[in-house]
């Protein structure tokens, strides 16, 4: 067995597991690298099992784009192997601080003891993390804020090249939360990932720069009443939001942009969304508010299920903040309870600034280049 009091740095392949391994628990394998680095690409292959451990990983010298450091099932399947709290009041399983070029797939990861805690904790400058087909357990409760979201990008330090790809996110307040940080975290990428069952928000992101959330499903049955899938504060110069499914059946918001400016040469993007808000209550499928500015909604299909009329209810809403440049292309918003609108045409310079209460009956408007064409339900 190699110690990590050794202090040779790692390069190659290494197996971690109870039998004929290199290294018998994950937390012998992260010594190893805090103490003699890498000299090349390192492969850790964990084998089937429960690692009860609580990880922290930092910078490891000889790091680097080339010399990456990844840790995955043996057998390339995320239920075989399971890295778990250690102990049940545990804040985090894995904390990274100012860690980079570090890959994970094909593992599952859990902090779900029914305390305060993340499963994974990212601090400091770190950079350049990947995770791939990897489920996030956090804790099922009924609660908010920060310490408690499966996956939580602290505020302070910048993060950048953060990617999470087919990767399942089950519980928590928040599914990913990234903090408000003086200066932009850059290019977050959320593609192809399961949220399921957050309290507060499958994706909440502030302060961040080009962030892409792509190809995702958010599905939620929280009766939180300030609850939004997908929640975006502070992002600039663009981002592209594109080919999500968000199901609250409970609602209350679908998307939500607060002083979210793309710029006049590359407008951000909300485009082929599907999003379905449910529930008793006032309820939006997109929601604009602040300086929203520079925006292409192309191709979102909105659908309100109130269990009642509720004519505030609105498929699209913008505040009268600052923000303007809207453009709405090819959209359908509608409300099953009172109908909705097919929006085909091009709302250049936020010719309105929002739709009409979806409890009016009559509709009728065209104008630079727009058209909107009230469709009632079947039953109507």
């Amino acid at each position: 067995m190699a110690h990590a009091g050794d202090c040779a740095p790692l390069s190659g392949e290494y197996k971690i597991g109870k039998d004929e391994t290199e290294y018998q628990t994950v937390a012998e394998a992260v010594a190893a690298l805090r103490c003699g680095g890498v000299s090349g690409p390192v492969t850790f292959l964990i084998e089937d099992g429960t690692y009860a451990e609580k990880l922290d990983l930092s910078a490891i010298t000889g790091v680097s784009t080339q010399n990456t450091v990844s840790f995955e099932s043996a057998r390339g399947n995320s239920s075989d192997v399971i890295i778990t709290s250690s102990s049940p009041d545990a804040e985090y399983t894995l904390r990274l601080y100012s860690a980079s070029n570090i890959n994970f797939s094909n593992l599952t990861i859990e902090n779900r003891t029914g305390h305060t805690g993340n499963t994974i904790k990212i601090d400091g400058a770190s950079r350049k993390i990947r995770f791939n087909n990897v489920t996030f357990n956090g804790t099922e409760r009924s609660v908010t804020g920060a310490n408690n979201a499966v996956i939580y990008c602290t505020p302070g330090d910048v993060k950048s090249d953060i990617s999470f790809e087919d990767c399942s996110v089950n519980n928590g307040s928040v599914g990913i939360y990234k903090g408000s940080n003086a200066t932009p975290d850059t290019r977050t990428s959320v593609t192809g990932c399961l949220f399921f069952n957050q309290y507060e928000s499958a994706i909440t992101l502030y302060n961040e720069h080009s962030p892409v959330l792509t190809n995702n499903v958010i599905s939620s049955v929280s009766t939180y009443k300030e609850y939004r899938g997908l929640y975006l504060n502070g992002i600039k110069p663009y981002m592209v939001i594109s080919n999500n499914v968000v199901n609250a059946v409970n609602g209350v918001y679908g998307i939500v942009l607060n002083d979210c400016e793309g710029t006049p040469d590359q407008y951000a993007m909300l485009s082929n969304n599907a999003v379905n808000v449910g529930g008793e209550g006032t309820m939006y499928g997109i929601y604009l508010s602040g300086s929203t500015d520079n925006v292409v909604l192309n191709f979102n299909r909105i659908k309100l299920t109130p269990s009642k009329v509720v004519a505030a209810n609105q498929g699209f809403y913008k505040n009268a903040g600052k923000g303007a440049n809207i453009n709405l292309l090819n959209d359908i918003f509608f409300d099953l309870n009172t109908g909705g609108y097919t929006i085909v045409g091009n709302t250049y310079k936020d010719f309105f600034n929002q739709l009409p209460a979806q409890s009016n009956p009559a509709l009728n408007m065209g104008a630079n280049g727009i058209s909107i064409e009230k469709v009632m339900p079947a039953d109507k």
